[in-house]
């Protein structure tokens, strides 16, 4: 572990600023941890399972950054890559070789090697586009989910999230309009 502060107060000193310029104080209701009634941890590192928090403590990833991180943290071969591949440029806006490739082999490794991938820069915008599909192919405007199943911040999603203000009682997020609440039936 390196550059950590070591009190006791370390999470909370963190979240406090947090709090100052961040609406909550996370980027994500998930990452507030209210739905456990625990306080938020702010990680300073990772390697593989292990991930050091800003007490200091090594603790192990049962997270993997809700799913994105299967393959573990730092990894020097993902590392070595990422590394060669920003050398070439980060983020140009319009489409590359390499996504093109990508696509084509995980088009392949689909069933009878048919269909098509989308790739996008969250699980919310995943989890819409799922949405957006699903309701173009069935022509039906509600979908389900399960009550406290956190699914992004798309308004059908932050119907019974079970993620922040949600988990304890409040029906709704604040914003989510009468008609996504109509569309979203929610299993128990």
């Amino acid at each position: 572990m390196r550059a950590a502060p070591s009190s006791a107060a370390a999470h909370a000193a963190l979240f406090a600023r947090a709090a100052a310029v961040t609406p909550g104080g996370v980027h994500s209701p998930v990452r507030a941890f209210r739905s456990v009634g625990a306080p938020p941890l702010a990680i300073v590192e990772a390697r593989g399972a292990r991930v050091w928090d800003a007490e200091g403590r090594e603790l192990i990833d049962w997270i993997g950054a809700w799913g994105p991180a299967l393959l573990g943290h730092a990894r020097p071969e993902i590392v070595s890559a990422v590394q060669q591949a920003a050398e070439r440029g980060l983020l140009f806006g319009l489409a590359s070789p390499d996504e093109v490739e990508l696509a084509e082999r995980l088009a392949a490794r689909l069933p009878r090697g048919e269909g098509q991938v989308r790739f996008t820069a969250t699980g919310t915008e995943a989890a819409m586009t799922a949405v957006r599909i699903a309701r173009a192919v069935t022509g039906r405007p509600g979908i389900v989910k399960f009550a406290g199943g956190y699914h992004g911040h798309g308004d059908a999603f932050l119907i019974r999230a079970g993620s922040g203000a949600a988990t304890f009682g409040v029906p709704d997020s604040p914003g989510v309009t009468a008609g996504a609440a109509r569309d979203t039936w929610v299993a128990r």
